[in-house]
């Protein structure tokens, strides 16, 4: 705190001084509440992106490697099939039905305040 204070640092002095401007800036204008749940869902709008692209980096880290098939004309091998079969389908589809039900739930309650620590 000490090194923004006296200006130490310059680059973080400058934003530090920028976002407290702006913030009382907004609060001049907008009231408090408002300007929380913009300020929150601004900082949701960087996180989100960035924490679904470490999650799908790591997903395909952890892929197996693709073997090629091997070319040798006495080890013919039937092709596998692509794709999921229609009782899998249905089965992912029922599964992310229940996420997006439970996501929404959720969503819900911490949005509409239905537990205040929750929330918080």
């Amino acid at each position: 705190v000490w090194e923004l204070l006296y200006w130490r640092a310059p680059g973080r002095s400058a934003l530090a001084l920028v976002g407290t401007l702006g913030t009382l800036g907004c609060l001049a204008r907008f009231s408090a509440i408002s300007v929380g749940a913009y300020g929150a869902l601004g900082i949701l709008g960087i996180t989100l992106p960035l924490r679904l692209h470490r999650a799908a980096l790591r997903a395909l880290r952890q892929l197996p490697p693709q073997v090629p098939p091997a070319l040798s004309p006495h080890r013919a091998q039937p092709e596998p099939a692509l794709g999921l079969s229609p009782e899998e389908q249905q089965r992912w589809a029922r599964r992310l039905a229940q996420h997006l039900l439970a996501a929404s739930h959720t969503l819900a309650r911490l949005f509409l305040v239905h537990s205040l620590p929750e929330s918080l």
